[in-house]
């Protein structure tokens, strides 16, 4: 079980990184987008399905994570269990746009409702990492 832990950590480090500079690319193109006045495009909208599909697999390395851990040291650990919640809500958030992207709607609305899903998420994703010990939160993990 100790070797699925230190993969899951792994995996979970490093995947942070990935969604770290998605969500970089993310906010610059869809700030442009909204203040550049631009028409709504394809790519916008791959961009959000892509930063939501990463942080829903980041947030399913620390599920496998807390349960490996869990498993070994026990579930009793109150700030991981409210790092999964805050996580979970951001998940939910990230991939919010799947609820209005048929719908019709002014290119401008769009780009800031997508701003608005990855800021919104990500500042959950910070408050999420807070919950966390200080030891741990910004850890960069190879075994």
């Amino acid at each position: 079980m100790e070797e699925i832990v230190v993969i899951a950590r792994v995996l979970h480090s490093w995947t942070r990184w990935v969604f770290l500079i998605v969500a970089l690319v993310a906010v610059i193109i869809f700030v442009q987008g909204w203040f550049q006045k631009r028409p709504w495009t394809q790519r916008a909208g791959t961009m959000l399905m892509v930063y939501g599909s990463i942080l829903g697999v980041q947030w399913l390395f620390g599920l496998a994570l807390m349960i490996a851990w869990g498993s070994i040291a026990g579930f009793n650990q109150r700030h991981f269990w409210e790092h999964l919640a805050v996580q979970t809500i951001a998940v939910l958030v990230a991939n919010g746009h799947h609820a209005w992207r048929r719908r019709e709607m002014a290119d401008a609305k769009r780009w800031r409702n997508g701003l608005l899903v990855i800021l919104i998420s990500l500042a959950l994703v910070v408050v999420g990492i807070i919950a966390l010990p200080v030891t741990i939160q910004w850890r960069f993990f190879v075994p």
